[in-house]
């Protein structure tokens, strides 16, 4: 990659940046070349939602909302503010 090949600015959580840096440092690339590398690959072979996965998907979504559901009660939410709090969730529109 060269110096004058444009920059992008990009914002990713603390667990992710560490483990590209692992996987740099694993690999014998740079940061960068380990995120472009990533990058690229990601790309070659399209995401393609498989339906037969639907069920493990619904299943894996289920068990998420009972986690957060039972966080939020553990909290002190009461019954029908977490109600309301799952609808809005569940109704909010993608930008």
């Amino acid at each position: 990659m060269a110096r004058n090949d444009p920059q992008m600015n990009l914002r990713v959580p603390m667990e992710l940046k560490e483990r590209i840096e692992k996987a740099a440092l694993d690999n014998g690339r740079t940061i960068t070349a380990e995120a472009v590398y990533r990058l690229e690959r990601s790309f070659d072979s399209p995401m393609v939602f498989d339906p037969q996965n639907a069920n493990l998907i619904t299943t894996i979504v289920a068990q998420s909302m009972q986690t957060l559901i039972s966080e939020l009660r553990s909290e002190g939410v009461e019954n029908d503010k977490l109600a309301k709090a799952v609808n809005n969730v569940a109704n909010k529109k993608a930008p």
